[in-house]
């Protein structure tokens, strides 16, 4: 029934494409458009921009807070959409999702032609869509999804600029870096917008000596979500936990730090990842269970497994509950044994008196606000050549490792009896921090609204 539905709706859409029927599919591209208010919460009914400049962010589930840090700007009026919307429009022109493919077409190929009608068709709709609706800017967080391509290209074209607030900044791991390098320089073009703010130096220097964009078009102004989390760790009172706790801030038993099938960039130098690390579900095994098992002797303290959600919709989820299934303790008899995938991952950061992460910016977040984290590195992990795609190998010193499941254990007991962080271990964390969020005062905020107002003043803003 849903296929035929979605079969139906994608025939109407293509009809009113190809006899641009523009005011119904700008009455479909409203009905998912939302306004981001200051206190965090949206509404459906647009507040008139005045004086405000207006961004419409698209493919909006990306941001992680930094809607919300933006719509505090009393100079900004901030609308966001989904990538649904954009997606409808375009898949009447494309087979598939792989963007670098019609980026990259020969000439006259299908694909070109497919991707010359959807540039066309996106530039003709947006002239219609912006003589209607008020926008100054229009934001992204990545370059490499096709339902934002022709949306924020076209955009930029006719006169509405787009600007990156890039987001997968963490650029620790060389494997990593190499891959972005080689997609910058060689897959997706040359930047087609603005302006690009990124978090670090780190960043900055990749996009700019990949040639995919020019010194001028990238900032440095650090991260927005990090700004309102420095401020509450300052505030930050313990007086109202009733329990100490426990958060594990989860990661799939396949993540690629253990190597993995698919495409490599520089095969040679690579050659270990492109097969699994042998204890690779051993050692999440192991640390699922000596969690669990945790928690049943201690039921005054709460344990908390903190997923994102979409890893919870996600097949591989069924690996972590055969785990809990299979361990000899029924986990649903533990009332301090939680699952929260929504729970929010900076007031769980300061809750928590021990932290478990791996690949993940938590452990700066958590470093930086003063806690105890330890890393599941068992079976030996770090003599082998997967160590180097973790990305705090040159850092482990500043925090807990843990060799085994015994030894695991053994660091749980001590980081919830001795939490204090000694000065020179904090003073080294915080560089750390400085590193790939380019600072922990808390001033992205301004940074970023310096950096959109810019961009948005020196654009002469007008539909061509």
């Amino acid at each position: 029934m849903r296929n035929n539905i979605n079969h139906i709706a994608l025939s109407v859409l293509s009809y009113c494409i190809k006899y641009k029927l523009y005011f119904l599919l700008l009455m479909v591209v409203l009905l998912n458009i939302r306004e981001r208010r200051a206190n965090g919460k949206d509404r459906i009914l647009f507040s008139r921009p005045t004086n405000k400049i207006t961004i419409l962010a698209l493919d909006s589930k990306r941001y992680r807070g930094d809607l919300d840090a933006l719509a505090k700007n009393k100079r900004f009026r901030v609308l966001h959409m989904t990538q649904k919307a954009p997606g409808w429009l375009i898949k009447t022109f494309y087979k598939d999702n792989k963007l670098k493919k019609y980026i990259n077409s020969r000439e006259g190929s299908i694909e070109n032609i497919c991707h010359n009608d959807a540039l066309k068709f996106t530039v003709d709709f947006l002239r219609y869509f912006y003589s209607h609706i008020s926008v100054n800017c229009v934001t992204t967080v990545n370059y490499r999804y096709i339902e934002d391509y022709n949306w924020s290209k076209a955009s930029n074209m006719i006169g509405v600029p787009f600007i990156i607030l890039y987001r997968e900044c963490l650029l620790a791991v060389e494997r990593v870096n190499d891959e972005i390098f080689l997609r910058t320089r060689d897959r997706f073009g040359k930047f087609h917008g603005e302006h690009i703010i990124v978090h670090n130096q780190i960043a900055k220097k990749l996009f700019v000596s990949s040639g995919y964009c020019n010194e001028k078009s990238i900032s440095v102004c650090g991260a927005l979500r990090m700004d309102n989390f420095l401020e509450d760790i300052k505030k930050y009172s313990p007086d109202n936990k009733k329990n100490k706790i426990f958060t594990f801030f989860y990661y799939p038993h396949n993540m690629s730090i253990f190597g993995r099938d698919g495409e490599i960039v520089c095969k040679e130098k690579y050659q270990y990842h492109s097969k699994e690390w042998k204890h690779r579900d051993d050692l999440f095994t192991d640390l699922h269970n000596a969690i669990i098992e945790l928690a049943e002797i201690n039921p005054d303290i709460d344990f908390i497994i903190k997923p994102k959600l979409e890893i919870v919709n996600n097949r591989t989820w069924s690996f972590y509950e055969n785990i809990v299934k299979n361990s000899n303790i029924d986990v649903d008899k533990l009332g301090n044994y939680k699952v929260l995938p929504e729970a929010n991952v900076h007031k769980l950061i300061m809750d928590s008196d021990v932290i478990c992460c791996l690949q993940s910016s938590t452990a700066l977040e958590s470093a930086i606000a003063g806690k105890r984290v330890i890393f599941p590195l068992f079976y030996q992990f770090m003599d082998t050549p997967y160590f180097n795609n973790f990305a705090w190998k040159d850092h482990v010193h500043l925090f807990d490792v843990a060799n085994n499941k015994s030894h695991f254990k053994s660091l749980f007991y001590d980081a919830l009896n001795k939490p204090h962080i000694n000065e020179q271990i904090t003073n080294k964390r915080n560089i750390l921090f400085d590193t790939y969020f380019d600072s922990n005062k808390g001033t992205a905020f301004e940074k970023y609204s310096k950096v959109i107002e810019s961009v948005v003043a020196n654009n002469k803003n007008t539909i061509q």
